[in-house]
């Protein structure tokens, strides 16, 4: 049977539509704040201050034409229809093929609030590394379904396992029956699943988030006890893993429950007003990247208008996989799974992160077969932007670690690859 061909896309933003956030942002009104103590200015959201910044440079010198310039220059993108149950999923994805002998295929996914651009510093890296002797690999970077230029489902019961099964696919179609993954925050959960259900083809995971329900005393007893005691010992810590895990669910978390259980309010709000996008991503951003790295203006803006290009819920839809109606299934597919032993297991933890877990949970609930284990003393949600080239570093080292017979797998399907 044929497969059907990638056709190459460039981004094409109508006019009519920059024209309407043009409108917006010129018009949007920024509502008054409060007088917090020094330290406590974010508590409530984005200051008005930070907020009126980012309006005026909107209004002023942003440039989108001169972004979507630079990302089609540098990125070659695609489409491809997927089919998945019932529907038919346009898939928007990246994919740069290496030259280098022996490369591996590589499928990196984003999460929520990035998008397939958090590819953009990392992907020549990956592909055509400085160092001749370095590992190269095959880069594909999808677009999650409703996210950016991937079409979105109709379906409410759309899920991870349904995104997983449409990234193995588009794999597949793509030449590479055999691959790695690496992704972070929703990226790394669909891995997982790809993992989970998809052995035989997504043969090693690299992921920096982490997260998993606690050992059951009845079934991980030791692993149980271990996560008493270092749940005592550091709970008071608001640096280490778990209380800044405690802190996001309880000072940071609304957005969770809201895109959670009723994402297509909330996306009514987000679509028609371009100031409210940006302020509820850039107020997750605030606190997700590291105290020595800033993300620009210009970089912000984009990063929001990715999201307000699409005009759908998606990007809130993806939070009822753990509220609501489907958090059940979550725990099936997913936290109650252990990626299988024939699957090799690489993390990477950096400390601004918020959601991590220590190995020995990571041990006992994530995988079987850790091979693996990378902490960073610097370093946030967004590695593949903040530190590009220890993420890069950190997914080279994974793959020394894999075990050998895989690798040898990996760089044969990639000679095979059809486009």
């Amino acid at each position: 049977m044929s497969l059907p061909t990638p056709t190459p896309f460039k981004i094409d933003i109508p006019d009519s539509l920059l024209s309407f956030i043009s409108q917006r942002v010129s018009t949007g009104r920024i509502p008054s704040g409060f007088d917090h103590p020094p330290g406590e200015e974010w508590a409530y959201g984005p200051p008005p201050s930070v907020m009126a910044h980012l309006k005026e440079y909107w209004a002023k010198k942003y440039d989108w034409r001169a972004v979507e310039a630079r990302i089609n220059g540098h990125l070659s993108m695609f489409t491809l229809p997927i089919k998945e149950g019932s529907e038919e999923i346009e898939m928007h994805f990246v994919h740069h093929r290496s030259e280098r002998e022996g490369a591996i295929p590589l499928l990196f996914q984003h999460g929520w609030p990035g998008s397939f651009f958090e590819v953009d510093k990392i992907i020549d890296l990956l592909t055509t590394p400085s160092d001749p002797t370095a590992q190269a690999y095959h880069v594909v970077a999808p677009s999650i379904p409703g996210f950016t230029f991937s079409s979105a489902s109709k379906s409410p019961g759309f899920n991870l396992k349904n995104i997983a099964s449409i990234n193995n696919n588009l794999m597949h179609s793509l030449g590479y029956s055999k691959y790695m993954a690496q992704g972070g925050d929703w990226g790394s959960m669909i891995a997982r699943v790809m993992g989970n259900y998809y052995p035989e083809s997504c043969i090693a995971i690299h992921a920096n988030m982490v997260i998993a329900s606690p050992p059951v005393w009845y079934k991980q007893p030791l692993s149980w006890l271990q996560f008493l005691a270092w749940a005592a010992w550091t709970a008071g810590d608001p640096n280490g893993m778990l209380g800044r895990l405690m802190w996001w669910r309880e000072k940071e978390g609304g957005y969770i429950e809201m895109q959670g259980t009723k994402p297509q309010t909330i996306s009514y709000a987000l679509a028609d007003s371009p100031l409210g996008m940006l302020a509820w991503i850039r107020d997750k951003l605030e606190h997700l990247i590291d105290d020595d790295f800033t993300l620009d203006d210009e970089t912000v803006i984009t990063w929001a208008m990715l999201y307000i290009i699409p005009q759908n819920s998606a990007h809130a839809h993806i939070y009822t996989n753990y509220r609501g109606a489907k958090e059940s299934e979550f725990h099936t597919y997913l936290l109650s799974k252990k990626v299988p032993s024939n699957v090799d297991f690489g993390v990477s933890i950096f400390p601004k992160e918020v959601a991590n877990i220590p190995r020995f949970w990571a041990e006992a609930c994530v995988s079987n077969n850790i091979v693996f284990w990378k902490d960073h003393a610097k370093g946030g949600h967004f590695p593949s932007v903040e530190r590009p080239e220890v993420l890069v570093e950190d997914v080279r080292a994974f793959t020394k670690a894999v075990e050998k017979g895989r690798i040898a797998e990996l760089r044969g399907v990639g000679k095979l690859n059809r486009s």
